[in-house]
C-alpha cells in the first residue's frame, strides 16, 4: 500500500485531471462548473499541502495564482498552470523518492 502523502496526491491529481482540466478545455465553458472543479481541487490541495512538505506550500501557492487566474479571465493562463500542478501531483503520487534519470528531483520547486 502506498504512503498516505501519495495516495493524496493521486486523488488531487485525479480531481486535476479528470474534473478540472476537462472543464476548462470544453467547448462553451460553464463557469460554474469550472469554479465546482476549482473549488474541488482547492480543498485536496489545501487539505493534503502538509503531507507534501515543501511542494504542497508550493501548490497552495499555485493554488492561489490559480484562483487570481480564473478570476482574471486568463484562460489560457489558467489552463497551463493547472497542467503543471497536476504534473507536480501525478510525481508526488508516483514516489516520493523518485529520481529523473539525471539525477535531479523531478518534484523538486
Amino acid at each position: 500500500m502506498k504512503p498516505p502523502a501519495q495516495c493524496a496526491a493521486w486523488d488531487a491529481y485525479r480531481a486535476v485531471n479528470t474534473g478540472l482540466l476537462p472543464a476548462l478545455r470544453g467547448n462553451g465553458i460553464d463557469s460554474a462548473v469550472v469554479r465546482s472543479q476549482l473549488g474541488a481541487v482547492a480543498v485536496r490541495i489545501v487539505r493534503y499541502s502538509p503531507l507534501w512538505g515543501v511542494h504542497g506550500a508550493m501548490l497552495v501557492d499555485a493554488l492561489h495564482s490559480a484562483m487570481r487566474l480564473y478570476r482574471l479571465g486568463d484562460g489560457d493562463e489558467l489552463v497551463g498552470l493547472i497542467h503543471d500542478v497536476g504534473d507536480r501531483l501525478y510525481l508526488l503520487s508516483a514516489s516520493p523518492n523518485r529520481q529523473h534519470h539525471n539525477g535531479e528531483d523531478p518534484a523538486s520547486p
